[in-house]
């Protein structure tokens, strides 16, 4: 699937991740795809709520040597 955003957050942590994904995501369309790059571990689970209590979809999260990528549709 292929993103029209990706957001390299990498260096960010807690509660950072979880507000810049958040200030973009209310900049794009609904519908579009945001690929988020992360290497907070507190991501995980704090992007996970947002996408839970906002209504956006969180189509994949996978996780390769400490990076962890988001692919988020609002």
């Amino acid at each position: 699937m292929k993103a029209d955003k990706t957001l390299d957050i990498k260096g960010l942590t807690d509660p950072r991740p979880k507000e810049v994904t958040k200030d973009v995501l209310n900049m794009m369309s609904k519908g579009r795809i945001l690929r988020v790059i992360s290497d907070d571990a507190a991501a995980r689970r704090t992007i996970a709520l947002l996408c839970e209590y906002s209504g956006y979809s969180l189509l994949s999260t996978d996780e390769d040597g400490g990076v962890i990528c988001f692919t988020i549709q609002k």
